[in-house]
């Protein structure tokens, strides 16, 4: 797998990678740890599908509490 290309394609994985350079180190070395770096970019970035549900929960909360007020 490309990584390099997977990357530029996902904006917000490359300004992790910016952002957190020892990723740099390891991924040029060691190509092999790619799937780590995204299991911790996608958690730190909460991006999971898990996240999205809770974004998408918390929102319709404060829109039924905002419906509840009138």
């Amino acid at each position: 797998m490309d990584y390099m290309s997977y990357l530029y394609e996902h904006l917000d994985l490359l300004m992790y990678l910016r952002y957190h350079p020892k990723w740099y180190k390891i991924l040029y070395y060691e190509p092999s740890y790619f799937k780590q770096f995204l299991q911790e970019a996608q958690t730190n970035l909460k991006i999971r599908p898990v996240d999205k549900l809770e974004n998408f929960k918390n929102k319709f909360q404060l829109l039924y509490s905002l419906t509840s007020l009138f």
